[in-house]
């Protein structure tokens, strides 16, 4: 928890900081910074982990996607190219 009142004041003129054009506080006005906020910077803990389970389930939903596209995502057997406007719907008077 970083306490800064830059995103009230700002920077220069009351315009600016960090979390006011979109990026997050990394608490660069507290003491100690930036030696005591570093651990930013490190990797989390349990992060390899993450990264592969997320690369396996990846890999499984491409796999259903392509199953998908192969079977459901075809065009109706009456549309075609050409200047004949073609339906699906047939007269049966």
């Amino acid at each position: 928890m970083v306490k800064c009142n830059v995103p009230k004041r700002g920077w220069i003129n009351g315009v600016g900081g960090c979390p006011n054009v979109g990026g997050i506080c990394i608490g660069c006005t507290m003491p100690g910074f930036p030696d005591k906020f570093m651990p930013f910077m490190d990797e989390p803990p349990g992060a390899k982990l993450s990264s592969k389970g997320s690369a396996v389930y990846g890999m499984a939903v491409k796999r259903l996607r392509g199953l998908t596209q192969a079977t459901l995502d075809k065009e109706p057997r009456w549309r075609t190219r050409g200047r004949e406007l073609k339906t699906g719907f047939q007269k049966t008077w």
